[in-house]
């Protein structure tokens, strides 16, 4: 089994830990590395099981997947395995350990530790540039000092780095910045005259300050440290990607966020020049200036911070003995050297410069100043009356808001924006606004700031230019805004007179409790952390490019170097050192190495391990790990294991300092070898992969690191043995190819052999180191990867986790990560292999090699048939072959080699059992992977091992996980092979079973084509034994390939539908029949064996599709007792290879669904079980309906009349059928009704009921039962309601079997069924309509008085009827003539259903006054049966139409018209003129038109008595005023022609086309009762009125009122 997780502590482990025995070996440094920093992603608690003491959880700030939480805990005891080791606890042990130093914070220095240490503290992200973040320089005058330099007080956490960081000033620790503390003046013009009075009372004044000692770096950093973490958050910055001027910076950046940045604050650090160290200078610096006036700002402040400007921006730092060595060439920048001179002359020197002088230094302007960095930030603390007034003015204030921002013109981060040409980095930053003071103050204690922008460019700092125009009056934003007048002053004088700094104020540092948090000291830390950010990010820019320009400086003279290493030259016109090696004025390869790796400390300071990365591997494609190697081979001699170095490092090997990661020593050890790197060059590439790891963990790239170390081991595994041929040939060409003639041949081959033997060795050492690297890699990755299957022994100790989870990864990171791991276990494999093949030389065979060869060892022997070999075998199994002699090992493995590794040669068996484990590892990581075919290969591989041990069982076991996987790929031999395989460990072990299986898969239809004839003929040998086996009758043996069914129906059916069947996921095919009827079902069965055999018989399971479904939810297996019928073929049956049909016969006596489940092949002892569920053909069904009933009834007569009592007769046939019993009931609607057959006469009345139920016994087929009863029907009502039907239903149920039922159960086949059932229904009715029905009757007018009457009936009786009589009533004012039927004689003959009637009436208008009658007109027709009854069928026709024509033309004969003639006297008139104007009427045509009918000439006067007629002219709708007599009566009897004159008078100008209107009507006639008017007809008048009349618009107007009765004026 595997060995446990490297996460995991067993119960083994407990007290081994620390401790080491002969057997045990401690964790490679790779292991370490590697485990810690998968831990660290993980987020792992580690846990002591022994100890019970959890460990605090890992500080790396790097973490990837927080929801990736592995507990770290003690696990059951599993199996002993042989690649088990205590390197796992060990390991644990370390990282515990290191786990603990990081908790403590590093109050212990970690640089004396060993490197296993290191490596877990490095590979945690504790011991780290990242972990310790960037730093930044304070310059804190007010910290107590002595004579000898500073004197840090016990806030500091640690003493400042002597001899200046080991790369600046060496030999004194007297500080730099000593003339920096604002007690000395920097203008002072002579420092040695110390009795001058001034001097005494200037010393007086310095002791009473350091009385008064305000130490406020200490409360500075405390403050930072405790509230603010000593961490930067969400800092953005633009990283270039792309150097070239010619493309646009939007195209060449991109944006990287740094969510914090670490910040390590120290006292006055010394400057490093040295560019191998310049990671180690700070970023940025701050001064801490406390003032209490404008006196002490003058003459004390601003000297000492003039002077440390100065030294940061101009004046660089150097040794005097090194002022000769070749720097950089650089220009510092305009503004420094500005600064630098402060007004003095140039020939004097300031009191900087004589202190400097002092201390051995020479100030000059050089690239070292840039180096040390030129950011600052200055920090101005009001002290005295200042701060006391700065603070009641904030807190009477009530100050909020935003904290200044110092200079940027604008305070907090919003404010702050700086901008970046050229270079590396580009800050996230517009402008860097600084508030200069613009010098004037009004009274009210405002003050007048103008804004200056100030840019970083290359070469430095430029001063920033006033812009006048931007000046601004108000108060700047922040806690200046709240400060006191003199406050305000001071703070524009340090932006004056310090524009290209910062300038924040931190009041609130004189506290004397940090703790305290108040609004205005969150605003200004937030101010003073924003400027920090700001300074810090120019910094890491400047810094950047200075690197840039070393970097290309130094890369510039590689071209001889690349040359002379890759061989191109055989001569070097170089001229050589002492040493052997280049000049100095050549490439140094040590110092460009140093300064490349310089800048990637820089960037993982400033946490950007990408970028970090880059730098490595920039420095691979510069010198590949090729290139290191052969530089190595250029030495001449030295320490072959690389135990060289220098005395410091005598117990630690080069190797062991590159792959702990330490750094710091490592980069001693190339700094101590010189130019000449050849001693350590084969280190630098272990080294580069350590550091690329440790960035990759810091990135959150598990699954990179994998692939940088499996790229690793790979190339450094060929390196070795490259390394290794070279020397051997090497040595041969010394001590071989130089031998003298002289030397014996005994000599010679003792010489061969010694060196052979000695590569051997040194061969066998890489490769064993290769094995272990490889799976020191997978433990490692198990804290953070899923690579061992769960723990799946059972109680009984059978470990059966072989096929536990065999899918792949769920996640493509899981994947990638199972991929890089598979391959490095299959290196290690080949690995394993060949460290076998050198430990037992050329004359022994590997086992491994031997197992897994192309013709095994027990393929050699003959074949013993199964009978023979079970006699062979006896009652007990195969034992496991035991190792006759131990094998010669050769090997000597080095004890620093894994103990697991070393202990596998101990024999050939531990040697296998380590194969096997790791070939096991090696399948389940390619499964995860999604490898399977690559974990297929392994696992034939593993099962031959096993079968050459003899453990058949297990060798079985593997194949049989394994035998389908070339299936699913369709490699068809390379399956055969495995089944063969496989099927010769089961025969040997005597699983028949197994066996008997494994066989029948043999003959699979795709496998017929490339399996070798003997070997089926054997194995068909072996089947044939096995299935006399009693042991094979107990299983349900499934559906083998060697025989193949396939089900079909013959018979024709009716039809053919599919049915869903959900629980199985497919479709049932049914066909549909009916019981009674004779199916035959064909069974072809396609046998794949190479001869014929002979069955027992074979059977044909029919179940309920009910029972089917409960079969298949409860187990998917069919049995007898739920199949309903089971069809069978009696024996013998013989099966030829090949096709063979069957056929089953079935006449079914009951219907349902039936679903041919099973089909089973007794074979002798074996069946074999082919469901139709787990076949990939379709499923067969049947459908069986009840058998169509030959039963009939009928029911006479064929319909009721209503309103009398008739006999029904109901007459059933029972047909073909077997009738088992039954029930006649007879239904009546509403106004029928039925009494029981047979009742007597008396008891007629009560017995009418709506419902009757008759039995019916039960009858052979052939039986006739008649049934007769009476029957009452209302009188139908009207026609109107003629859809109202009236029905008496006979329903017969009967319970019924097929004719051939009683035949087919005396064989007693067939199960007994329930009876079918049927419903036989007959009706009779009334009429549910009369039996003539009008289709259709309309009337036309044909003569001035005559209509004619057009009818058309349909005949509805369902039995043909005469018409004896019809007759046609019409209302007023139509009657039928006379002679008016047209119809006589036409119907004398039988009308059968659905005749169409016709009939036709001529029809005479009277002259009638009197109103219509409401009758409709109704057509009676008397019909007439055979027997002579008469049935009276009236019929409403629908003649609306001719009679609404009628009563219009009698209403339009009423109307009275007549004539009216407007004449106008003139044609035109004005506005306002009367104008005369006469109405003629003509009464003549006043007469209606049926007195003009009779009589045309005949006027309204000359009818009876004359009516008063009542004229009206009105005026609305015209253009004109009428007067006169405009209403009046009209005596019609004087004249026709009656002529009634008025005036008119216009009223508007213009053509005037609408005139007055006429209406007359008449009077109402009195009637005889003299109170109501007589109905009098209307008068309709036709006018004839002028065309137009001319109306003219009038000047003036004269009226005059003219009474009514004057016809004249």
């Amino acid at each position: 089994m595997l060995s446990p997780a490297a996460n995991t502590i067993s119960d083994d482990d407990e007290g081994q830990e620390g401790s080491k025995s002969s057997s045990s070996s401690s964790p490679s440094l790779l292991r370490i590395c590697l485990s810690a920093g998968f831990v660290s992603q993980s987020g792992d608690r580690v846990v002591a099981s022994n100890h019970g003491i959890a460990a605090g959880p890992s500080k790396s700030s790097y973490s990837a997947t927080p929801s990736r939480r592995r507990t770290i805990s003690s696990s059951p005891k599993r199996r002993k395995s042989v690649m088990s080791s205590d390197e796992g606890a060990t390991t644990l042990t370390l990282i515990r350990t290191a786990q603990g130093i990081a908790k403590s914070s590093g109050a212990a220095p970690v640089s004396g530790r060993d490197p296993k240490t290191l490596a877990a503290l490095s590979a945690l992200g504790h011991w780290s540039h990242s972990y310790n973040g960037v730093t930044v320089n304070v310059i804190d005058p007010t910290t107590q000092s002595s004579s000898s330099g500073i004197t840090y007080n016990q806030a500091s956490p640690a003493a400042p780095p002597q001899g200046g960081g080991g790369g600046g000033v060496s030999g004194t620790g007297v500080s730099l910045f000593k003339n920096l503390r604002g007690g000395e003046s920097a203008t002072d013009k002579s420092s040695d005259n110390s009795n001058s009075p001034s001097s005494l009372e200037a010393n007086a004044q310095r002791q009473q300050q350091q009385q008064q000692q305000l130490n406020l770096y200490s409360k500075l950093k405390s403050t930072f440290s405790e509230v603010y973490g000593s961490k930067l958050h969400s800092i953005s910055l633009h990283n270039t990607t792309n150097s070239k001027s010619n493309i646009p910076l939007f195209l060449r950046t991109k944006t990287q966020h740094i969510p914090q940045l670490p910040i390590k604050l120290k006292l006055q650090q010394q400057p490093i020049s040295d560019s191998e160290q310049w990671h180690e200078n700070p970023y940025c610096h701050i001064y801490i200036a406390c003032c209490e006036n404008i006196d002490h700002y003058r003459a004390k402040v601003r000297p000492a911070v003039r002077a440390f400007v100065n030294q940061i921006e101009g004046s660089g730092i150097m040794s005097r003995e090194n002022n000769n060595e070749d720097i950089m060439a650089s220009s510092s920048s305009p503004t420094a050297a500005a600064a630098s001179a402060g007004g003095k002359d140039k020939g004097k020197k300031t009191a900087n410069e004589k202190a400097l002088a002092k201390l051995g230094h020479a100030a000059s302007k050089s690239s070292e100043a840039g180096n040390f960095g030129s950011r600052y930030i200055i920090i101005f603390v009001p002290v005295g009356n200042s701060a006391i007034t700065s603070g009641a003015s904030a807190a009477a204030g009530g100050v909020g808001g935003v904290g200044t921002g110092g200079n940027t013109g604008g305070g907090g981060f919003g404010g702050f924006r700086a901008g970046k040409k050229g270079g590396g980095v580009i800050v996230d930053n517009k402008h860097i606004i600084n508030a200069a003071a613009a010098g004037s103050m009004d009274d009210n204690g405002s003050v007048t700031t103008a804004t200056t922008t100030s840019s970083t460019h290359d070469g430095g700092s430029n001063n920033g230019q006033h812009n006048a125009a931007a000046a601004a009056a108000a108060f700047p934003p922040g806690p200046i805004a709240h400060t006191s007048k003199e406050v305000k002053e001071l703070y524009h004088k340090f932006i004056k007179d310090f524009p290209n700094g910062r300038t924040v104020i931190l009041g609130t540092l004189l506290d004397a409790d940090i703790s305290t948090i108040s609004p205005l000291k969150n605003q200004e830390w937030k101010a003073f952390l924003h400027n920090l950010g700001g300074a810090i990010i120019d910094g890491f820019g400047d810094r950047v490019r200075r690197y840039d320009e070393e970097l290309r400086r130094l890369d510039s003279k590689r071209a001889a170097f690349v040359r002379k290493l890759s061989g191109e030259h055989s001569k070097i016109t170089e001229k050589k050192n002492s040493n052997g090696f280049e000049d100095e004025k050549g490439f140094d390869l040590s110092h460009f190495f140093l300064v490349k790796e310089s800048l990637a400390f820089t960037y993982e300071q400033m946490q950007l391990p990408g970028e970090a990365k880059l730098q490595y591997e920039e420095l691979d494609a510069f010198l590949p790990e090729e290139a290191w190697r052969q530089l190595a081979q250029q030495a001449s001699g030295g320490d072959e294991n690389g135990e060289g170095g220098t005395s410091d490092n005598k117990t630690l090997s080069p190797s062991d300092l590159a792959m702990a990661g330490d750094w710091e020593r490592f980069r001693k050890l190339i700094k101590s070898s010189g130019r000449d790197l050849r001693g350590v060059s084969k280190f630098v590439p272990q080294y580069m992969y350590s550091r690329e790891v440790r960035l990759l963990f810091q990135m959150g790239s598990p699954v990179d690191v994998l692939k940088r170390s499996k790229e690793f081991l790979v190339k450094e595994y060929r390196s070795k043995l490259l390394d290794v041929a070279a020397d051997f040939g090497r040595k041969w060409r010394t001590e071989i190819e130089n031998i003298g003639i002289t030397s014996s041949s005994e000599k010679i081959l003792a010489s061969q052999t010694r060196m052979k033997q000695d590569r051997l060795k040194k061969e066998a050492g890489i490769e064993a180191w290769a094995l272990s690297s490889c799976w020191d890699v997978k433990c490692a990755a198990e804290h953070y990867f899923t690579l061992s299957p769960p723990d799946t022994t059972s109680e009984g100790g059978k470990d059966d986790d072989d096929a536990v989870m065999s899918t792949a990864a769920p996640t493509l990171e899981e994947q990638d990560a199972a991929r890089c791991i598979a391959e490095l276990l299959e290196f290690a494999i080949l690995r394993l292999i060949r460290l076998g093949d050198l430990a037992l030389g050329d004359e022994k065979v590997n086992p491994i090699r031997r197992a897994t060869s192309e013709r095994p060892a027990d393929t050699l022997k003959p074949w013993v048939p199964w009978k023979e070999l079970r006699k062979q075998r006896g009652s007990t199994g195969p034992e496991r072959k035991k190792v006759e002699s131990e094998e010669e090992w050769i090997i000597n493995l080095s004890p620093e080699v894994s103990s697991w590794v070393r202990n596998s040669f101990s024999n050939s068996s531990t040697y296998e059992d380590t194969y096997l484990e790791l070939a096991k590892a090696a399948v389940y990581i390619n499964r995860r992977a999604g490898r399977f075919r690559f974990a297929s290969r392994l696992e034939d591989h593993r099962a031959e091992v096993l079968i050459s041990r003899g453990e058949y069982n297990l060798a079985a076991d593997v194949l049989s996980n394994n035998v389908g996987a070339c299936a699913r790929d369709q490699w068809n031999r390379a399956h055969y092979w495995r089944i063969f395989r496989l099927a010769c460990c089961q025969r040997v072990s005597g699983n028949v079973l197994a066996y008997l299986e494994t066989l029948t898969q043999s003959f699979n239809p795709r496998l017929s084509s490339v399996a070798p004839k003997k070997t089926a003929s054997l194995f068909q040998n072996d089947l044939e034994a096995l299935i006399t086996d009693a042991a094979v009758a107990e299983p349900r043996w499934g559906a083998f390939p060697f025989l193949e069914t396939e089900l079909s129906i013959e018979s024709e059916t009716a039809g053919k539908s599919s049915q869903p069947l959900p629980f199985l996921r497919r479709k049932l095919s049914k066909y549909l029949t009916y019981v009674g009827d004779e199916l035959r079902f064909s069974l072809s069965i396609n046998s794949h064996l190479p001869r014929a055999i002979s069955v027992n018989g074979i059977r044909l399971y029919l179940v309920t599709l009910a029972s089917y479904e409960q079969v298949y939810r409860r187990n998917g297996t069919v049995s007898e007792e739920d199949a309903f019928r089971i069809l069978s073929i009696d024996a013998p049956i013989t099966i030829e290879p090949g096709k063979n049909q069957f056929s089953f016969s079935w006449q079914p006596m009951s219907y349902n669904v039936y679903v041919l489940a099973t089909v089973e092949i007794q074979w002798k002892e074996a069946s074999f079980f082919y469901d139709s569920a787990l076949l990939r053909k379709p499923l067969v069904g049947l459908d069986i309906q009840p058998s169509e009933p030959t039963q009939t009834i009928e029911l006479n007569p064929l319909f009721l009349i209503p309103g009398h009592v008739q006999n029904v007769r109901l007459v059933f046939h029972s047909g073909s059928d077997i009738i088992t019993g039954g029930a006649v009931t007879l239904l009546c609607s509403e106004g029928l009704q039925v009494v029981p057959p047979n009742t007597d006469q008396s008891k007629l009345d009560e017995a009418w009921s709506d419902k009757c139920i008759i039995s019916l016994d039960a009858c052979e087929p052939g039986k006739k039962i008649v049934i007769t009863t009476l029957v009452k029907s209302k009188s139908s009502k009207s026609g109107n309601d003629a859809d109202d039907v009236q029905e008496m239903m006979a329903k017969v149920e009967t319970s019924y079997r097929h004719k051939s039922y009683d035949s087919v159960m005396e064989k007693g086949e067939e199960p007994d069924s329930n009876p079918m059932t049927t419903l036989l229904e007959a009706m009779v009715t009334t009429l549910d309509r009369p039996a003539l029905a009008v289709d259709g009757s309309e009337a036309f007018v044909f003569d001035e008085d005559r209509v004619m009457v057009n009818v058309s009936l349909h005949c509805n009786t369902p039995v043909p009827f005469f018409v004896k009589e019809w007759h046609l009533d019409l209302p007023s004012p139509l009657v039928v003539e006379e002679d008016g039927d047209l119809n006589k004689g036409m119907f004398q003959h039988a009308i059968p259903e659905g005749e169409m009637l016709l009939f036709g009436f001529k029809c005479l208008r009277t002259d009638n006054s009197d109103e219509s009658s409401s009758e409709r007109p109704i057509l009676r027709v008397v019909l007439q049966d055979d027997f002579g009854k008469t049935f009276l069928q009236v019929l409403p026709l629908n003649l609306d139409d001719i009679y609404k024509q009628l009563r219009k033309e009698d209403e339009y004969a009423e109307l009275h018209n007549a004539t009216a003639e407007l004449v106008c006297s003139v044609e035109e008139g004005s506005v306002g003129h009367p104008v005369p104007f006469v109405y003629n009427l003509n009464l003549r045509s006043l007469i209606s038109p049926k007195a003009r009918k009779s009589s045309m000439s005949v006027s309204v006067a000359s009818e009876g008595p004359r009516p008063t007629i009542l004229y009206n002219i009105i005026s609305e709708g015209s253009d004109w005023i009428v007067s006169g007599k405009v209403q009046g009566l009209i005596d019609s009897k004087q004249s026709d022609i009656v002529s009634i004159p008025f005036r008119g008078i216009p009223t508007r100008s213009g053509l005037l086309r609408h005139f007055p209107e006429i209406i007359i009507e008449y009077l109402p006639i009195a009637t005889l009762s003299e109170s109501l008017p007589a109905r009098t007809p209307p008068i309709t008048v036709l006018s004839k009125t002028p065309e137009r009349f001319k109306s003219l618009a009038f000047t003036n107007s004269l009226s005059l009122a003219v009474p009514q009765e004057l016809e004249e004026f």
